[in-house]
């Protein structure tokens, strides 16, 4: 699979737009959602999308489940031209290119990883001008600390809204996926896309890695540590991560939503690989949504890390990782702390 795949151009992402969800109760999940600081950019009976305060004119999308059972329909994808689109027709079986009905329009191509997740893969997409939108929709005003030796904030204050976290973008998503396809998704990822390992955690025992963090491989241009899928064992989505406007915002919207009677699946904490403070929660049905606000930074130059999973590879602080949290099973939350489980077969992108 990996020398098939290699021998392929691979096809030139520019960004991560969105998840796509379906949800057994779409008013349900729209409330959570809203409570949880996504706007909505267009509406139909049965299908909602929504956007941050960045200029992706996407960054999820909530649609009502056919079946009554949720699903994770997929993720959408900017590429940086339209040969990319031609290129992932002709070299990588994807379907033909049709036009886009998603806020920012624009033509997209369908592309289905070996775990039978698809990909949409967007060119010609109109980005949003966050400073002409509403004022829930517009960029917010930086934050500027003072800390001990340095403090340029003089005479101005700190005041902050409550609500909802105010959300930028979609940062990253993460795939549980069976242990014997393992290799095969980080292969296929790899091969078929401009994305590079950032850092895996592999068993002691076996030697084999068990979660692999990818980034957009955009040269020496600075991409977040992850951003493509990251995966684990069973074939679904672990969870959705959002890019929170500052951490002081992260928390004020933490309490908002335990306020509205969420559930928090784990977090507040700092994550070791990547650096991001996060905020997990289960949403409406059942799916796990992250805040995270300071990730780290990476380029072509960033040396790949390997190394052994281990209890003190989740979190440099915060509480013990729940139950809840490695089984996806909002049910679990009644089971507490995990204590000292090993890290979840999982690609992070």
């Amino acid at each position: 699979m990996a020398s098939i795949v290699a021998s392929k151009p691979k096809i030139k992402l520019d960004r991560l737009l969105y998840t796509h969800y379906q949800h057994p109760n779409l008013p349900a999940a729209h409330k959570f959602l809203i409570d949880f600081g996504l706007c909505v950019a267009q509406q139909t009976p049965s299908r909602i999308a929504y956007h941050g305060f960045g200029e992706n004119p996407c960054i999820f999308i909530a649609e009502q489940s056919p079946d009554g059972y949720k699903h994770f329909a997929g993720s959408g994808w900017l590429v940086t031209s339209r040969e990319e689109l031609d290129s992932a027709v002709k070299a990588h079986g994807a379907t033909q290119v049709q036009t886009s009905d998603l806020p920012g329009e624009g033509c997209f191509v369908q592309m289905v990883d070996p775990n039978g997740i698809p990909l949409r893969l967007y060119h010609g997409v109109e980005l949003r001008s966050p400073e002409s939108q509403p004022v829930k929709a517009q960029m917010p005003k930086p934050v500027v600390l003072n800390t001990w030796n340095d403090k340029p904030r003089k005479g101005d204050f700190q005041r902050f809204d409550t609500g909802p976290t105010k959300v930028h973008k979609l940062g990253h998503y993460g795939m549980v996926v069976d242990s014997s396809l393992f290799e095969t998704t980080v292969d296929w990822y790899l091969g078929s896309f401009s994305l590079a390992r950032t850092d895996s955690l592999y068993d002691e025992g076996s030697g084999k890695d068990v979660m692999t963090f990818m980034h957009l491989d955009k040269g020496e241009e600075f991409s977040d540590h992850h951003s493509p899928p990251n995966h684990v064992a069973r074939s679904f989505a672990h969870h959705s991560s959002f890019e929170a406007d500052n951490f002081d915002s992260q928390l004020v919207g933490h309490y908002h939503l335990q306020q509205q009677g969420w559930t928090n699946c784990w977090g507040v904490g700092r994550h070791l690989l990547g650096s991001q403070i996060f905020d997990y929660w289960f949403d409406a049905s059942g799916n796990i949504l992250e805040h995270y606000s300071d990730g780290d930074l990476v380029n072509n130059k960033t040396p790949y890390g390997r190394e052994v999973a281990a209890p003190d590879t989740m979190a440099v602080w915060g509480p013990n990782v729940s139950v809840a949290f490695l089984t996806t099973r909002m049910e679990d939350i009644a089971k507490g702390p995990a204590g000292h489980p090993p890290a979840p077969v999982m690609v992070i992108v």
